[in-house]
């Protein structure tokens, strides 16, 4: 005899999800405590790879030095503001910079990344990478088109 199957409904993907990304793993620095995701949530991750965007953009509209370490100091200062439980208020790029160099220089910053786990902390490397190379992409096709519609030929090569 078979189980009957039930329909899905959003109070069982939300169960669901609690149970998935419930774990959470718990560091002492000095007198203080911060919790860290152990699994991160994909939407998080969107949210936080979104953001990188807005700051990146922010950063180069400002005239900021916005190099591969800055991105990668970001992409780090994010990470941590999204899965642990670090009480902060940073939302500029220079704020999330400053809290990253603070950390650093308290000696915090090695902890704290060490005690996630490495294959999450990739994929939200990796996914930033895909939406820059996205981005890019994009980027290039519309300035392609916007080259040939504004030709003399109209976008015919000279033959």
């Amino acid at each position: 005899m078979s189980k009957k199957e039930k329909n899905l409904s959003l109070l069982q993907v939300k169960r669901q999800n609690n149970q998935v990304y419930k774990d959470k793993k718990r560091i002492v620095l000095d007198q203080s405590k911060l919790d860290l995701d152990m699994i991160f949530r994909p939407s998080k991750t969107n949210e936080l790879t979104a953001e990188f965007i807005g700051l990146m953009q922010q950063a180069m509209k400002e005239a900021k030095p916005f190099d591969a370490g800055a991105a990668m100091g970001l992409t780090v200062a994010l990470v941590i503001r999204y899965f642990t439980s670090i009480e902060t208020n940073a939302s500029t790029y220079e704020e999330h910079l400053d809290m990253l160099r603070q950390l650093k220089d308290a000696g915090y910053l090695d902890t704290i990344m060490d005690a996630f786990e490495l294959s999450e902390v990739e994929r939200v490397f990796e996914e930033i990478q895909r939406s820059i190379t996205s981005l890019t992409a994009e980027v290039d096709k519309s300035l392609q088109k916007e080259f040939a519609d504004n030709s003399p030929a109209g976008g015919q090569a000279d033959a």
